[in-house]
């Protein structure tokens, strides 16, 4: 497999993947939050920046891993055969 494509697919299933996580784990966390911490009183001030900075931090970072785990494992496929 050409190398260009190899990298288009980690980059293309990596983003997939981390979206897909992200999406999910945004989710989960929001409605953990309303139902179990902060309920449907007024969130304090700092819930928002803080989620709207760790949450592309965290899709970045997954995004890097999910690539890289797939780039690891074309190379290695590349190998093999």
């Amino acid at each position: 497999m050409n190398r260009g494509v190899r990298l288009l697919l980690a980059v293309v299933g990596g983003a997939g993947g981390a979206l897909a996580i992200v999406m999910a784990g945004t989710v989960m966390l929001m409605g953990v939050l309303w139902l179990y911490v902060f309920g449907d009183d007024s969130w304090p001030r700092w819930v928002d920046p803080a989620l709207d900075i760790a949450i592309p931090v965290v899709g970045l970072l997954l995004w890097a891993y999910l690539g890289c785990l797939i780039w690891r494992r074309l190379a290695g496929l590349r190998q093999e055969g």
